[in-house]
């Protein structure tokens, strides 16, 4: 069968009859732009509506199909063959696009049950972004197919006010699903900026202000500063130097001071500092934590107060040659570029990889886990 030649014969006969391609459309049901696939035979006529065809140009059915004229009329045994095979064809395809279009609907419910699931849950993040793209794409694609095998798709292009409605109703979905891509290209951006942004340093003793520490950097490095002195007036000499770096997700911060005390102060600053608790209540009784004393993990005995909880630690190395206290809090510590207080690190850097744990599990008297939720308690300050 040559589909060009059958093109080239329709679009003859409706020059015969002298009308456009719209307007024999129109008298068939079809779309201008069908017909147009028929006479380029690009595409070729539904069998059902090969007798409507030859009955408007008055050919044979099989003068068509073979896209030329045989004989002037077919006869009545040809036509009712044709009208029976159109009805048979009729029928068959109503069946299956009734089948069709069930299943069809079912999908379209559950994607757009599954599309609004995954926005309402959506969380900043590239996977995330993907899985609201492939969604959306599915469910467009659902409702096009459906449309199209049930014949909707035809009757829709040919109801301009519909077709706008279902654009507008696309265009929305598209604007919602354009939020997010927007929502995560910010969070990206933010991201590069706080990659790029380098830490804020601040170093000098006048500087030291435990009240101030607490109040700005708590609630991000989960820490009270319950290890470094309320005041260095017992010091005989003190050094003092942080750098931190605030991002959207956590805060990036490095805090060491350095006190030297007489021989009296320097035993009873480490007896407050050996008998510090931190009372954390779960919301069913309070539990009381004590601070950790290590002899082997830095190079100096340490008290620890926390211990890779969140990414962060908490310790005060006791250097008894000089009477020397080095109080340190660290979140998420780079030891390579920590290299100068190398000296104040644990001795095993592999002991800051947390590849094959939660964070959360590890020590901290500010956290206890909770026995309500699958979650950690922390200190309030109260």
């Amino acid at each position: 069968m040559d589909q060009s030649k059958i093109g080239h014969f329709l679009k003859k006969l409706r020059k015969e009859k002298g009308i456009t391609q719209e307007e024999f459309a129109e008298k068939i049901g079809v779309s201008g732009r069908t017909v147009s696939r028929w006479e380029t035979g690009s595409n070729m006529p539904d069998i059902s509506l090969l007798v409507d065809i030859a009955d408007f140009y008055d050919v044979d059915v099989r003068e068509i199909i073979e896209g030329e004229k045989k004989s002037e009329m077919m006869n009545e045994d040809i036509r009712d063959t044709a009208e029976k095979m159109a009805v048979y064809a009729d029928a068959e395809k109503s069946r299956l696009l009734r089948f069709a279009q069930f299943f069809g609907i079912i999908g379209i419910i559950a994607m757009s049950a599954a599309t609004i699931f995954t926005c309402v849950n959506y969380e900043p993040s590239g996977t995330s972004l993907v899985t609201v793209l492939l969604s959306f794409t599915a469910l467009l694609s659902m409702m096009v197919l459906t449309l199209y095998v049930t014949g909707l798709l035809r009757r829709i292009a040919n109801n301009r006010k519909l077709t706008v409605l279902i654009i507008v109703f696309i265009a929305i979905i598209l604007l919602i699903v354009l939020r997010y891509i927007f929502g995560l290209l910010f969070v990206l951006a933010f991201l590069v900026f706080d990659f790029v942004n380098p830490m804020k340093r601040v170093e000098g003793i006048e500087n030291y202000d435990r009240s101030y520490l607490v109040e700005e950097f708590s609630g991000d490095m989960t820490s009270h500063f319950f290890l470094f002195p309320d005041d260095l007036d017992e010091a005989e000499d003190a050094e003092f130097w942080y750098e931190y770096k605030t991002g959207l997700l956590d805060t990036d911060g490095s805090f060491f001071l350095t006190a030297v005390y007489s021989d009296e102060e320097f035993v009873e600053e480490i007896e407050r500092i050996s008998e510090i608790t931190c009372t954390v209540s779960d919301g069913e009784e309070d539990i009381t934590q004590s601070v950790i004393y290590d002899e082997d993990m830095y190079n100096y005995p340490a008290y620890i107060a926390i211990d890779g909880y969140t990414h962060n630690y908490e310790y005060a190395l006791i250097d008894d040659e000089d009477n020397r206290i080095i109080y340190v809090l660290l979140g998420y510590p780079d030891y390579e570029e920590l290299s100068e207080y190398r000296d104040y690190l644990k001795s095993d850097p592999s002991e800051y990889d947390f590849e094959n744990g939660t964070s959360l599990d590890r020590f901290c008297i500010y956290a206890v886990r909770s026995k309500l939720f699958d979650g950690c308690c922390e200190y309030d300050g109260r």
